[in-house]
């Protein structure tokens, strides 16, 4: 029996994703998805309502969930992994503890991103190497853990071999709300995105013809950057679309939307600084919400998903990418892998993020116009950082962790750095045995 494997199976997030692969329920006729996860009620919860949608369907398909690693990466021909140590209690450390220092607190942003590395990494270095001694022959590895950027940089150090995507959904998001503006069918938009991930521009957005529709492929970026012109410059840039708008009225081109964490860090630490509740603190509740829409659901003869944690790109892409890469055709994704040279103004051999052409034989990067050094600059910076914090993350170095700590733009000092990493490893202390198991955490 063919299996996939969702681990971080009973994730709020899972049931989206079963529902986008059952788009195309008969390529998974006789075969087993399995949900692992080290929490047993959520997994127990979601496991349920999977089959149900199952069921509903009319799929061939069995939907379990087990505690057991081995048992649930034994075989497996797809391993989709979106673990989150620590849960959103350990979120919400991310994001309370920079604060404090008069640093932005976010979970994969600055600090909160750096720290949430340290405890990602491990955990996916330990589900590769136990999936290339058990999964399938030849099986694909598909990320969605966070901090994406990192999580792939440790990985391409380790394991450059694997058979390895790492997704972020926020190109598809950007790319689904261009859409909705545009009235058109996302499918027909092509970014291209260059950067790392949550720190890259798009200088053309292509239009395709509508299917069936001889007409020509335009770039619409020209549009966008009209239509931000008639948004009023004095809107504050802390939300995700007005950030956006600020930046393509002030550059030309269209960002990553986390990019305004760095160029609005004042106005946006402010706003941080003055709620009373952080993101992952409002999110413990809304989960219990979803988790008791999901039991309930999962008992109704025909159930509905009615609530869901996140936007549908979210669930689409990674669904997306494995109905690609086992229908055996091709398609077009903006992913994280090494940077060939196919990413001008980035150096070569380290984690980036651009459009690849996925089909069963792996991916083929599409080319891109290099970065200017005006976009490079802060992006290459960020990385610099990110790429010496997945070293620390490996090796359990505290030293490298400042060191790190230090380069990030949002990080005013070392002096800063180390009082950031001080908190936050001894915070998260349960989550870091490399920091203190062995010389290098002194």
């Amino acid at each position: 029996m063919n299996k996939l494997t969702i681990v971080g199976g009973g994730s709020a997030y899972t049931p989206d994703i079963l529902l986008s692969l059952l788009r195309e329920k008969d390529l998974f006729a006789g075969w087993h998805w399995v949900l692992y996860d080290v929490a047993e009620e959520p997994a127990r919860i979601v496991a349920s309502l999977g089959q149900a949608l199952v069921n509903e369907a009319g799929a061939e398909v069995k939907v379990t969930y087990t505690l057991d690693k081995h048992e649930a990466l034994d075989g497996a021909r797809f391993v989709l992994a979106q673990p989150r140590p620590g849960g959103l209690r350990h979120r919400a450390l991310d994001e309370r503890i920079p604060l404090r220092y008069g640093v932005i607190g976010q979970e994969t942003v600055g600090p909160g991103g750096l720290s949430f590395a340290w405890r990602s990494i491990p955990v996916v270095m330990d589900l590769l190497e136990t999936s290339l001694q058990i999964a399938e022959p030849g099986f694909w590895f598909v990320s969605y853990t966070n901090p994406a950027g990192m999580v792939c940089e440790a990985v391409l150090k380790k394991y450059p071999n694997a058979r390895f995507i790492a997704l972020c959904d926020e190109p598809s998001g950007v790319q689904r709300e261009i859409a909705r503006f545009l009235r058109v069918e996302p499918s027909r938009l092509e970014m291209e995105y260059r950067g790392v991930n949550h720190a890259g521009w798009v200088d053309h957005l292509y239009l395709k013809p509508a299917p069936g529709d001889e007409g020509e492929v335009k770039d619409v970026l020209p549009k966008i950057r009209s239509w931000a012109r008639w948004i009023p410059s004095l809107v504050a840039p802390t939300g995700e679309t007005f950030g956006t708008i600020r930046l393509i009225k002030e550059h030309g081109s269209l960002p990553d939307p986390y990019l305004r964490y760095y160029y609005y860090r004042d106005v946006i630490f402010s706003h941080l600084s003055r709620l009373k509740v952080t993101r992952a603190e409002y999110l413990m509740h809304r989960v219990e919400e979803l988790y008791t829409h999901y039991e309930r659901e999962a008992a109704r003869p025909r159930p509905r998903l009615r609530m869901h944690r996140g936007h549908a790109s979210h669930s689409d892409l990674a669904a997306s990418v494995i109905l690609t890469l086992l229908s055996g055709r091709r398609a077009r994704f903006i992913i994280q892998q090494r940077n060939e040279g196919n990413v001008p103004g980035l150096p070569h051999g380290h984690a980036a993020q651009f459009p690849a052409d996925v089909g069963p034989d792996g991916w083929h990067p599409v080319p891109v116009p290099p970065l200017t050094e005006r976009q490079s600059a802060l992006i290459r910076r960020i990385q610099d950082a990110e790429i010496l914090n997945a070293e620390a993350a490996l090796k359990g170095d505290r030293s490298l962790a400042i060191e790190a700590m230090a380069l990030n733009p949002l990080v005013p000092s070392k002096a800063v750095a180390q009082k950031l990493v001080d908190e936050l490893l001894e915070a998260h202390r349960e989550f870091l045995p490399q920091f203190f198991d062995g010389s290098s955490s002194s």
